[in-house]
């Protein structure tokens, strides 16, 4: 079945078409699934015994969590992206924060996911989202 992101803009008339819709599609997937899960795991780490020892974790997670909310929000607005230049180049630069915020999270979630299995799951959600950005900004060149 096909996301709501991918139904979205299969019925947006600027929508196009191709790879770089393909890849358009899958970063605004995963970066809702990675905001989610970074909000999750901080919120979870919140709950642990030993929370003291998780604030750099947390911090990142929500750090990560806000950057894919944003990314996402963004790449849902169709206007002045088709270029891969929206608003000066604005949309590169918050595809490779976001890619950056992803990676951080997702090396600092995997220090602790011998421990916690929601660290675990949060590191794979965030190399997912890094991954989908480095593809999206790939197909913008």
């Amino acid at each position: 079945m096909a996301s709501i992101a991918e139904q979205m803009l299969g019925a947006h008339p600027a929508a196009g078409s191709g790879a770089g819709l393909r890849a358009l599609v899958e970063c605004l997937d995963a970066c809702a699934e990675c905001a989610t899960a970074c909000t999750m795991c901080a919120d979870a780490c919140l709950a642990e015994p030993g929370v003291a020892e998780l604030t750099r974790c947390i911090r990142l997670d929500l750090d990560c969590a806000d950057l894919c909310a944003t990314t996402a929000a963004v790449l849902s607005r169709r206007s002045g992206n088709e270029d891969g230049h929206g608003a000066g180049g604005a949309l590169r630069a918050l595809l490779e924060a976001c890619r950056l915020a992803c990676q951080a999270c997702a090396d600092e979630c995997e220090s602790h996911a011998g421990h916690h299995e929601h660290c675990r799951l949060c590191a794979e959600a965030c190399r997912r989202c890094a991954a989908a950005c480095e593809a999206l900004l790939t197909s913008l060149d």
